[in-house]
């Protein structure tokens, strides 16, 4: 075998789903397997909804303004509406707008 193994992407698609398995392992580690929602922008790519639901996520879109950037008091207020089953949130840094 072999003592080291280096794993890596070979698209973002598959770092988004790596990365929300991960965090819905972390809930269930800790009890708390009913979080399943995924906060996306509506300005996000569309592998990003895609990718949450083959995690098994429950995807809530939050609003953009005109230039794509996230609405924060509507990220706010679905935060709040799913605060119990909040799981992730998932922005494209600045946006997917650039």
């Amino acid at each position: 075998g072999y003592d080291a193994v280096s794993l890596q992407p070979n698209a973002g698609s598959q770092g988004e789903y790596a990365g929300l398995l991960a965090i819905r392992a972390y809930h269930a580690s800790r009890g708390e397997g009913e979080r399943d929602v995924c906060l996306i922008p509506q300005s996000a790519h569309g592998t990003n909804p895609a990718t949450a639901q083959m995690a098994g996520m429950r995807v809530v879109v939050t609003a953009c303004d005109a230039r794509g950037n996230v609405d924060i008091a509507d990220l706010k207020a679905k935060a709040e509406e799913h605060q119990d089953r909040l799981a992730a949130l998932m922005i494209t840094y600045p946006s997917t707008h650039g």
